[in-house]
Parts: C-alpha cells; sequence; structure tokens
C-alpha cells in the first residue's frame, strides 16, 4: 500500500514497519534521495540493488523504515514515471563501444546503441542520448545519440549541457512566439477601458541596474488618521497567457524563468516578457493591484485587490533609492515620488521589525555574481551589497504576497500556497551540535518555540567570524519550499498564509495566483479543482528545483573557469562542511569551495590550500593541505559535524536558499521565499 506520512500522524519506531512512499528522487550513483513532499516529513535516504532501477528525477515507489538516528531509510522498489526521455553527458569510448556518462555527478553511465545519421562520435564531448531502454535487470540505460552539443573546454557549450540535462529549453516554439507576438508592441486605451485608473498615483520601479525586465511596481500613499496605503502592482501577464493555449501550455511546461550568469531561459517569450508584460516607465501597462492600509504598527488593517493600469512614473536602480533613502539627491525625480520614496523607507523599518517579533528568520548570506562578457566567458566575481533598498522591496513583496494568501483563503479560493514547513527535528538536532561545536548557545533550537531559538543563533551570529558558514549551516537544516494547494503556514516568514503574486512573468505559480484573483473580482467560480493544483504543485516544484539547480551548477563551472590558470596556488580557506571523504573549504572571499581530502578537520577550521586540480567541465575544485597543522575555529568546539549535508550543497556543489537569490540580486522577497 502506498503511504505519505502526514503531519500529525506518528511514524513507526527505529526497527518498526515499513511503507511504502512514493517520491521524485535525486541520483548519486551510489546512494540517492527521494525528496519529500508532505509536509512534517523529511527526505528518504535510498541505497540498495533498486538504485539500479532508476535515473535522476524519476519518481518512484520505495520500500521506507525509519533507522536509530531518526532518518528514514530505504530501497527503491518500482519506477512510476520516468523524468526525461533523454540524457546529457560526456560521450566517452568505452572497449570497442561507447558510454553516455550523466552531466549529474556520478549517476550511472547508459550505453550508445547507435548514432544518429549525421553524428561523428568524439572522445569527452558532450552529447545527446536519447534514451530506448531503461534501467533494468542489472542492465543499464541505452539509446542513441541524437546531438552533439560540444566540448568541455567551450563554457557555453557546458551551459548548454546544463540545461538540457535538465529539460530546461530554450528556443520557444513557433505558434507560441506567434501568439505573443499578436498582441502587438503597444496597448491601445480600449485594453484597460473598465480598469481602475492609476496614472495619477506616483507608483515608481526598483530593480538592479542590469534588469531587462520590471514587472512589479510600488506606491504608498498618506491617509488620514496615519495610515499608509501601500499599492504593489504586478504585470497582468494572465491578460495574454489565456489558460488552454499553446503560449499557456508552454508557460506551465517551464514554469519558471532560468537566471545564469551568461543567458536568461525566460518562461514567456520576449514580445510579453521584454515588452507589454514589463513596466517600463511612461507606458500604460496592464496590472493586478493588492492595496494595503497600514497603521503606525505596521499591521494592515484593510486589504483590496483589483484590476488596475498603471503608468511608471519613474525605474529607480536599487542605488539610487538608497541615495534617496540616506537623504541624498537623485536627478529627474518627481517630487511626489521622492517623497513616496522616503516614507517608503520608515514604512521598511516598521515592516521589518514586526516580522522579526512575530519569529520570521532573515538569513544573510553573501550573494556572489558573475560577471561575463558578451559571448558568455566569465570575466570576475563580484559580491553583491545587500542595501536597504532591497529590504525595501522584500518587505512590501512579502506584504502583497501574504495579503493576497489572506484574501483568496477566506474567499474560500483555491489556489496555490507557497508552503514552508517546520525544519526535520533530526536535522535540527545535528544542528544544534554543529552550532555548539562553533561556540554558539544552540541546544534550545528544537525547544518548544523553534523559530525564535533559531533567531537566538542568528543574533548570536552577527558580527561572528564565522557568520557566513553559521548561516549556511542555517539555512541548509531547512525545508525546502514547495507549492502546494494545502498548508499549514510559512516557517521562514512567520506566516499562516502565504503565495505567490509578485512575478507571473517568471513563475506559473504567480500567473495561477492571479487568475484566482481574476475569478475572485468576477464573482465567477475558478476551474482549478484541488487534484490540478496538486499536480501543478508538484510540477512547479519540480521545475525550480530543475532551475535552481542549474543556476548554481552554472555558477560553479563558471569559478572553475576563472580559476583554471591557478592550479598550484596556495590559499587561505575555510571549512564549511564535513563528508566522510574529507572536508569542503571556501576560498577567501571567492564563494569558491574546493574538496580537501584531509580528515579529522572540524567546521570552521581555517587552512592554508593549495589549488591541486580543477575541472572546468564539472566546476570541481580539488585541494591539497599546505604544510603544517590546519588552525581551530574561531570559536571553541570539538568533533565534527554533517548537519544539512544530505543534498544541500553550497557554492561549487549545488545550493539552496529558503529566501535568497534571483534575477535581480538581493530582491529576497521576490526570489524562492
Amino acid at each position: 500500500m502506498k503511504k505519505h506520512w502526514q503531519k500529525n500522524e506518528r511514524r513507526p519506531a527505529a526497527g518498526g514497519h515499513e511503507a511504502i512512499v512514493e517520491g521524485v528522487i535525486q541520483h548519486h550513483g551510489t546512494f540517492a534521495f527521494m525528496l519529500s513532499e508532505t509536509e512534517g516529513a523529511g527526505d528518504v535516504f535510498l541505497r540498495g540493488r533498486g538504485l539500479d532501477l532508476a535515473m535522476d528525477g524519476d519518481r518512484v515507489q520505495a520500500k521506507v523504515r525509519p533507522e536509530k538516528s531518526g532518518r528514514l531509510a530505504g530501497e527503491i522498489v518500482k519506477v512510476v514515471k520516468r523524468a526525461h526521455t533523454t540524457m546529457v553527458g560526456v560521450l566517452r569510448g568505452v572497449r570497442t563501444s561507447w558510454a553516455l556518462f550523466p552531466e549529474k555527478g556520478s549517476a550511472p553511465p547508459a550505453l550508445v546503441s547507435s548514432f544518429a545519421p549525421g553524428i561523428v562520435p568524439a572522445e569527452g564531448v558532450f552529447a545527446v542520448l536519447e534514451v530506448k531502454r531503461w534501467p533494468e535487470g542489472g542492465e543499464p540505460a541505452s539509446g542513441i545519440v541524437t546531438e552533439i552539443l560540444g566540448n568541455p573546454a567551450d563554457v557555453s557549450a557546458r551551459i548548454d549541457s546544463i540545461l538540457r540535462a535538465r529539460g530546461i529549453n530554450e528556443a520557444f516554439p513557433k505558434e507560441v512566439m506567434e501568439q505573443a507576438e499578436a498582441y502587438g508592441v503597444r496597448l491601445e486605451p480600449s485594453a484597460w477601458k473598465d480598469r481602475e485608473s492609476l496614472f495619477d498615483l506616483p507608483v515608481c520601479t526598483i530593480d538592479g541596474a542590469d534588469a531587462k525586465d520590471f514587472d512589479d511596481a510600488v506606491s504608498l500613499e498618506p491617509l488620514p488618521g496615519g495610515l499608509l496605503r501601500l499599492g504593489v502592482h504586478i504585470a497582468d501577464v494572465a491578460h495574454y497567457v489565456k489558460q488552454g493555449t499553446a503560449l499557456d501550455k508552454e508557460a506551465y511546461a517551464r514554469a519558471t524563468s532560468v537566471y545564469l550568469p551568461d543567458r536568461v531561459v525566460p518562461m514567456l517569450p520576449p514580445a510579453l516578457s521584454d515588452n507589454l508584460c514589463s513596466l517600463v516607465p511612461r507606458q500604460e501597462r496592464l496590472t493586478m493591484s493588492a492595496f494595503m492600509d497600514i497603521d503606525k504598527t505596521g499591521k494592515v488593517v484593510k486589504r483590496r485587490l483589483a484590476s488596475t493600469v498603471i503608468r511608471s512614473w519613474r525605474r529607480f536602480t536599487y542605488e539610487e533609492v538608497q541615495t534617496l533613502l540616506e537623504g541624498g539627491k537623485v536627478p529627474d525625480v518627481p517630487k511626489a515620488v521622492d517623497e513616496a520614496v522616503r516614507r517608503m523607507g520608515v514604512l521598511t523599518d516598521v515592516l521589518y521589525k514586526l516580522r522579526v517579533k512575530r519569529g520570521a528568520l532573515d538569513f544573510n548570506l553573501p550573494e556572489y555574481k558573475i560577471n561575463a562578457d558578451p559571448h558568455g566567458r566569465p570575466l570576475g566575481v563580484s559580491l553583491r551589497p545587500r542595501l536597504k533598498a532591497h529590504r525595501l522591496i522584500e518587505e512590501f513583496m512579502l506584504l502583497a504576497n501574504e495579503a493576497v494568501a489572506t484574501e483568496l483563503f477566506e474567499a474560500k479560493r483555491p489556489f496555490l500556497h507557497r508552503r514552508h514547513d517546520t525544519p526535520d527535528p533530526v536535522k535540527l538536532k545535528a544542528l544544534s551540535t554543529a552550532l555548539g561545536e562553533l561556540g554558539l548557545s544552540a541546544g534550545h533550537i528544537h525547544g518548544a518555540n523553534v523559530q525564535k531559538g533559531l533567531q537566538d543563533v542568528l543574533r548570536q551570529a552577527e558580527g561572528h567570524p564565522l557568520a557566513n558558514l553559521i548561516n549556511s549551516l542555517m539555512v541548509r537544516s531547512m525545508r525546502q519550499a514547495v507549492y502546494s494547494p494545502v498548508s499549514q503556514g510559512h516557517f521562514g516568514i512567520a506566516t499562516r498564509f502565504y503565495s505567490h503574486f509578485t512575478s507571473p512573468i517568471r513563475r506559473y505559480p504567480d500567473l495561477m495566483t492571479h487568475r484566482a484573483i481574476k475569478a475572485l473580482l468576477e464573482g465567477r467560480k475558478e476551474n482549478h479543482a484541488a487534484p490540478t493544483l496538486e499536480k501543478a504543485g508538484v510540477h512547479c516544484s519540480e521545475r525550480e528545483r530543475a532551475a535552481s539547480d542549474a543556476e548554481h551548477k552554472s555558477v560553479d563551472v563558471m569559478r572553475a573557469e576563472l580559476m583554471k590558470d591557478l592550479v598550484g596556488t596556495v590559499m587561505d580557506g575555510a571549512v564549511t562542511t564535513i563528508i566522510e571523504s574529507g572536508a569542503f573549504v571556501m576560498l577567501g572571499e571567492s564563494g569558491a569551495e574546493g574538496l580537501l581530502r584531509v580528515n579529522g578537520l572540524k567546521p570552521g577550521s581555517k587552512v592554508r590550500v593549495m589549488l591541486a586540480s580543477v575541472d572546468p567541465a564539472t566546476g570541481k575544485i580539488e585541494l591539497a593541505l599546505e604544510g603544517g597543522r590546519p588552525q581551530q575555529p574561531a570559536q571553541p568546539g570539538g568533533g565534527q559535524s554533517t548537519a544539512g549535508r544530505d543534498r544541500w550543497k553550497v557554492s561549487n556543489r549545488g545550493g539552496r536558499s529558503s529566501g535568497g537569490g534571483n534575477r535581480r540580486g538581493r530582491g529576497r522577497g521576490r526570489g524562492r521565499s
């Protein structure tokens, strides 16, 4: 019998009965993880002969039981659904034949049964294989090589392989492009005749200097009695992307835009993403607006949703807004907008303090940007600053997402929640041990009030020499946020109701939320039944993970490309994660991590290491200890920790975040909260 652990269900004790659990796997060759889709349930560690049946991303059933440590472990018994019909990897000669070694780590290779006409095999090139036989009975997968992507020495080919391996397509079908372009390039007045006009409202956008599309705008009006009316105005993508059309089906299949150092793979064609759904200054644009009346304490006393049309008064960069918030002057800013932005700064402080008071977690991780030339070749790595201007947008977007979710829930409308469950107690216990080894007081983080305990650790981390490591360990102990038609709230933001509303131009769940709002405003029943929402939630969560993995992997490759000429160089580093074969070490301020095959180290240990080897094709960096004993952590402690290392890896090993990182940099409320 298939079983999904329910939130309040008691699991069997170690050594108790087994259950059949279903989910999507991440395959690592000699082991795998089944990713949790159920609130309150942890990921399942998989091993055994059943691994030969499945491939990375497949949906499987596994026989599962708890181990003494509390971790769920098991073995695959059946593949329910194949994730892909193709594989991407490196082509290598094996005896008298050829094999494709998957791009994704140590997953099992596939045999090449033949090559498509015109394909000339070559050792070490990236290739695409169409699977004709799935793994079965100890036999590996096999198929036909249909395409050669290029040599690993070509960074562009390497990024191509990363995208293709995760089912991320860059080209839009002709029919989809034609549907998007059929809307024209300008908005005619007839398009907004039935909408609330906000042309007289001082609306502005705030984005990164290199942003190409602007899908959210903000406004702030003073009201009688000391109230403020915050308006968050989002491009009305649902007006153009109609359900059931080719445009809609393609957007759903993609589910998200993907932002890489050298390119963007948008969810929507440029005719929409770069034009009609981009809130460019002085151009009329259709929007969906959330208005929130806020009192002096930061409490929302009234909410209202509306179909609107705006004309942005000003396009700001984060740096320009920061100048205004610090009392400086910025040219060409209308007085009404200038006054509104300065009021926004005051409101931001109030909202942030209120959110933290209720238990929200504010992780502070460094965010790196890879600078690339027009040909996609990496030029360098820079650390993005975190400005108050970023926090301003973060707070406003979080509040709008919460307001929309609350309105839809109270109206008993079905919609996709952005769900973030309470951390796994097993991981919290491991985190507590790891933090204690770094000299922090952390025994209370798995007590009665987990959020307050974690907040206390974050306060201890402020100014700590290992602050980045502490924040990283904490983030990796959190569960993955997912989309679901059912939710008990968002743990990281500390709110009961939360949805994604603010970026329908690049996230399909936001588009679904917009459709639910339209149905509510028009008094009609939304045609999303719960089973449909559940399926969409699983699909969108999976595509989000694939996009995040591609983004992290591409950064790893770019970093490795920058460092390949530094082999033999000695540099300072700090141990971030302990594994069986050694430790991962953060190298200086680059954000890069390498594997040091030395045991007995502790998280936080400072080491002098030599760059032993760099593989730009995989993004992997190998290190060697450069003489002498490594320094100990900056704070007293002992032992070692593998807290959160399971599948949550950072820097040159992939990564995750409960709320940070997106195309604009530091716009965390717009990210993956």
